[in-house]
């Protein structure tokens, strides 16, 4: 079962879930989606707003757009979300951006169950690659599963609840900002949730959102990365290879996404697949002047600058390579 679909010649779309406010964040920079992702088209998933922002953008043939609500109503996750933390809000409304982190993540885990083609890509919305990549391995033809190094100990406590008996397996994460699912791995693993008769709930998302105390649902408490990868790892380790991932996590801190341009991407292109723009990173202005300075992309290579961007860091994620 595990090598019959590892097939570098398969055809499969990416999804971007992202939201308007994101969209238009970073639409400057949305062509190199087209460019760059290994994808027979770019799939923006959202609210009827992305979709005239899609239209407007004019992305060409290959950028079309899913409705989220086509693929899970945002009214009933939201529903559920608030029953869960009735206690907390004492009759207030709930905000759309608690259920917001989640929703985003089912998403991408419920498409699984529409996807016409045995693998589809998941790409972050804030997320824009430098320059071209596989998502397979060129030998073998089997598909990689990306590793970066990151750890939250919340999402593998909410893991082994869903799926008991599973806890972290690997000693790097899953989380790199994209991952390549193969829909019947994916359709198990949400099948294997939803067969958890100790949790509340019918639909896999109803037992996520229950599996986790009232008290941290507002923390961000569950990652669709990390429970695909380490339950790839401990049912169909051989479906995959682990390719170590390095992407600019946080380049909004150093590059303007109105302003970045092909010399800066074709620099850190060398070094890095991605670059990410967080939600409210800003260049402070000491940066300014720093990343996107030709003279220095001539002297230093983007690694070599953040590395020492790093070394001056307190706090906040690294890039290690090994």
């Amino acid at each position: 079962m595990e090598g019959e679909q590892n097939m570098a010649a398969e055809e499969f779309d990416a999804l971007i879930v992202v939201t308007p406010n994101d969209f238009e964040r970073l639409q400057n920079n949305y062509h190199r989606l087209l460019a760059y992702l290994p994808a027979r088209r770019v799939l923006f998933v959202g609210s009827q707003d992305v979709a005239s922002l899609v239209r407007r953008l004019e992305l060409g043939e290959r950028a079309g757009f899913l409705d989220e609500n086509d693929i899970l109503p945002f009214e009933l996750v939201q529903a559920v979300m608030g029953d869960a933390l009735k206690g907390i809000l004492n009759g207030r409304k709930l905000p759309r951006g608690v259920t917001g982190w989640y929703y985003q993540q089912f998403l991408k885990m419920a498409y699984a169950r529409l996807c016409p083609d045995a693998y589809y890509l998941v790409w972050d919305g804030d997320t824009v690659p430098c320059r071209p990549f596989s998502m397979f391995q060129e030998e073998s033809g089997i598909p990689y599963l990306d590793l970066k190094r990151e750890y939250h100990e919340e999402y593998f406590h909410v893991m082994s609840h869903i799926l008991p008996g599973m806890k972290k397996s690997i000693e790097k994460s899953f989380i790199s900002e994209h991952m390549l699912i193969r829909c019947d791995i994916m359709k198990r693993l949400l099948n294997d949730i939803e067969s958890n008769a100790d949790i509340c709930g019918k639909a896999f998302w109803e037992k996520v959102i229950y599996a986790i105390d009232a008290d941290r649902l507002q923390s961000n408490s569950f990652s669709e990365f990390e429970t695909y990868g380490t339950y790839v790892v401990c049912n169909c380790p051989a479906a995959y290879r682990f390719r170590d991932w390095h992407s600019f996590r946080y380049g909004g801190l150093y590059f303007d996404p109105d302003t970045i341009a092909d010399r800066d991407y074709q620099w850190l292109g060398q070094d890095f697949y991605a670059i990410s723009f967080e939600k409210g990173h800003m260049v402070r202005e000491d940066h300014k002047n720093l990343f996107d300075n030709e003279k220095y992309q001539k002297k230093l290579t983007a690694r070599q600058m953040l590395e020492i961007a790093q070394e001056e860091a307190i706090e906040g994620y690294r890039e290690i390579w090994d």
